[in-house]
């Protein structure tokens, strides 16, 4: 007998091709279905999202079977002794047969981390950015895009999506501590979404776009800007259910 588990799992991206599988290169679920075969757990990993090469992970979702007789407790061990250092199993809890990790979530939220101060130990971490930030202009940018939106033109190209409408819930940037945050929830992100939006953000704050250009990009009346934000700023941060 089998009985499917959820894991939430922590990773350093910097060290990975992304979270999903992929012929001859190193990623996330790759390193894992690789330690679980290890101990003779053949199942197929599903996850809640793929995240890019370079971006992290605080509290990604997965899920799989395993044979009935495994104790949850001493497979977190083992699992985590093959997995670290850049790979962490936070916790492991029974599910049902039923739980899909991606399409059962109701809401996600990520982090951008933009660096004034560059350090080659904080680069794979952080994004150097030693601009001066005007936070009143840019909390009003993220306002726009709060609510429901189709965002397809902030969607990286050949994503392949049934529709690209999305509710954005919370969006803001914050000073903590020495770093710069860009905070973004909502029920679903387009691949590259909070990247594109990043970048968005920083030519609106060096004045190279304004918001009527990100307003005219959201109502799709043409695409201006759709340039990447640098992967190693962002985490995933949490998924509710």
């Amino acid at each position: 007998m089998e009985k499917k588990i959820l894991a939430i799992i922590s990773y350093d991206g910097s060290k990975f091709h992304g979270m999903q599988i992929q012929p001859d290169k190193k990623t996330v679920q790759g390193e894992i279905q690789k330690a679980l075969k290890k101990i003779n757990i053949n199942s197929k990993i599903q996850h809640a999202g793929r995240t890019d090469s370079g971006v992290h992970a605080l509290n990604q979702v997965i899920s799989f079977y395993i044979p009935s007789f495994w104790d949850i407790y001493k497979l977190t061990i083992s699992l985590n002794k093959m997995l670290h250092p850049y790979i962490h199993i936070k916790k492991i809890k029974p599910t049902n047969d039923n739980f899909n990790p991606r399409f059962d979530a109701k809401k996600r939220s990520y982090r951008y981390i933009l660096n004034p101060s560059f350090s080659p130990h904080t680069a794979d971490y952080t994004t150097f950015y030693d601009k001066k930030i005007n936070f009143h202009l840019l909390n009003k940018a993220l306002n726009i895009l709060k609510g429901k939106h189709d965002f397809e033109y902030f969607a990286k190209t050949g994503s392949e999506v049934n529709n690209y409408i999305r509710e954005i819930f919370e969006a803001k940037i914050f000073s903590y501590k020495n770093l710069w945050i860009v905070k973004i929830s909502g029920n679903g992100f387009l691949r590259g979404q909070i990247r594109i939006i990043v970048d968005f953000l920083l030519k609106i704050n060096e004045q190279k776009l304004n918001i009527e250009d990100l307003k005219t990009q959201l109502r799709k009346e043409k695409v201006i800007n759709k340039h990447l934000a640098p992967p190693n700023g962002l985490y995933l941060e949490r998924i509710w259910y």
